[in-house]
């Protein structure tokens, strides 16, 4: 059974700055282009199957925080069993200190309300 996917405000940002910098970076759309696809293509994966990547050692409100690598980047996101849900909180380049950022920055928000209340 599928789990439905939800992006967070962040990772929705995320997405934009490195689609955008991969545009800028060789002012060819089709990087771009190429990012969001591998990114489709990475979370109908994680969709089918939520639990094949590890977990990190951090939590955020209880659920912990699985690592999905794909490209140069990871992808973080929380499983929701009872509602079938993922939520995807971030995405960020492998070489970002991610332990800080997802420990420090961890607050994230759908359509401005609070996630996993």
């Amino acid at each position: 059974m599928y789990h439905k996917i939800l992006e967070t405000d962040e990772a929705i940002k995320d997405i934009h700055h490195i689609s955008c910098e991969a545009y800028e970076f060789t002012r060819d759309k089709e990087s771009g282009l190429a990012f969001l696809k591998l990114y489709d293509a990475t979370t109908i994966n994680m969709a089918i199957f939520p639990y094949s990547f590890s977990t990190t050692d951090i939590e955020y409100r209880g659920y912990m925080i699985h690592i999905l690598p794909f490209g140069n980047y990871n992808l973080f996101y929380t499983v929701n069993d009872e509602s079938k849900e993922i939520y995807i909180l971030r995405i960020l380049y492998q070489k970002q200190n991610w332990q800080r950022i997802l420990r420090v920055d961890n607050n994230y928000h759908i359509r401005d309300r609070k996630i996993i209340q």
